[in-house]
């Protein structure tokens, strides 16, 4: 179920991702793609590797030897129709002409699971381009490719060539933009940018560009970046703002219930069930192949955020009632923490070891006085 909303590259990245870190799975994930390559792709390459890994899960597994001789066949035709098109617009210097072949051929290299010699033919292709609009067209490819692969950096580098390109985009181009821009920079682990551009959504610019029905990425998965990266960044009253009052933002949250939920635990306190739902999301995110990498990052900083909210009512807090309220296995852990958020200057306090409490360090009204006087002579 979970990998029925994928189609193409991406869904066999992420069976074959499932299928190598859950052992109970890896045979179904297996199978499924093996079952998409073979609907959507001519990898034979690809094709051999799954099988072979199928093979070694449940004994010996039966080649599709038609289809490998088919793919085969298209392989080589389309190639040859690409190049002969590619050539007889080079003769006749036909711009249009060449630039549609280069792009097929880089589409035809895609399909094989050459991405970066898909991406080298769409670079070459700019010779044939004769507007902006065809560099920005060439450019968004590129960044799809990227996209199916999990190349983050590259989809961020190519859609900033599209903004540098044309800064004033149309109203589905820019929709299609911000969505690249959100996984890209999740993917990236830029959780600031993502919140930027979370808030800057619009739910029905997205749905009309038909972007969720590429398989390439869910409406859930913009749900989930968002609120994780939420978390991970801001205060409370920046995360009912940005995120949990965001009308439009909402209407992805309704497509995962347990990310509003979550979201509401924390703004209302209740910071030990808020941290119980962030585990079960992150217990499945370390499946997917954008998420993955992060969980621990996410977890951290999410923690960390939480004993910040955590003090800042407080003028003293018993380290043994806090570390109670939100899980820590024991208070020494809970010292460490508070010790890194103080060298960090996110709490303002000290720990008295003694009477087991953090005491919160108090400005006298003359000193704020004083040092508003200082900054404005200053500058």
């Amino acid at each position: 179920k979970y990998l029925n909303e994928y189609q193409g590259r991406v869904k066999i990245r992420r069976a074959l991702y499932l299928g190598e870190r859950c052992p109970e799975l890896s045979v179904e994930s297996y199978q499924i793609a093996l079952s998409e390559i073979k609907s959507s792709t001519t990898d034979i390459n690809l094709h051999d590797r799954v099988l072979k890994n199928l093979e070694q899960l449940s004994g010996p597994v039966a080649s599709d030897a038609e289809w490998v001789s088919l793919a085969r066949k298209a392989n080589n035709s389309a190639f040859d129709v690409l190049m002969a098109e590619l050539n007889r617009a080079k003769q006749q210097h036909i711009k249009k002409d060449a630039l549609r072949a280069q792009e097929g051929l880089a589409h035809h290299k895609a399909k094989l699971g050459n991405v970066n010699e898909a991406l080298r033919t769409l670079q070459d292709a700019r010779d044939y381009c004769s507007s902006v609009d065809d560099q920005v067209s060439l450019a968004l490819q590129s960044a799809w490719i990227s996209q199916s692969m999990g190349k983050w950096l590259q989809v961020n580098s190519y859609v900033q060539r599209v903004v540098s390109s044309l800064p004033a985009q149309p109203v589905k181009m820019a929709a299609e933009i911000k969505v690249l821009q959100i996984q890209a920079d999740f993917g990236e682990g830029r959780w600031s940018a993502v919140v930027n551009n979370v808030k800057e959504l619009s739910y029905d610019d997205i749905m009309s560009t038909g972007i969720f029905e590429r398989g390439s990425l869910t409406p859930q998965d913009i749900a989930v970046y968002g609120t994780l990266a939420g978390l991970a960044v801001l205060q409370r009253d920046s995360l009912k703002q940005l995120i949990i009052d965001n009308a439009e933002f909402g209407k992805f949250l309704d497509y995962i219930p347990e990310c509003s939920r979550l979201l509401r635990l924390l703004y209302n306190s209740a910071y030990s069930d808020a941290l119980s739902g962030l585990d079960a999301i992150l217990s499945l995110g370390v499946l997917d192949p954008v998420i993955a990498p992060h969980t621990a990052t996410l977890r951290s900083q999410f923690v960390e955020n939480v004993v910040v909210l955590y003090t800042q009512p407080f003028v003293s807090t018993s380290l043994s009632a806090m570390a109670k309220a939100l899980s820590f296995g024991s208070t020494s852990q809970l010292e460490a923490m508070l010790a890194r958020l103080i060298e960090k200057n996110l709490i303002s306090g000290r720990i008295d070891a003694v009477s087991g409490y953090l005491l919160k360090y108090t400005l006298d009204p003359r000193d704020q006085t004083l040092e508003t006087i200082e900054r404005m002579y200053s500058s």
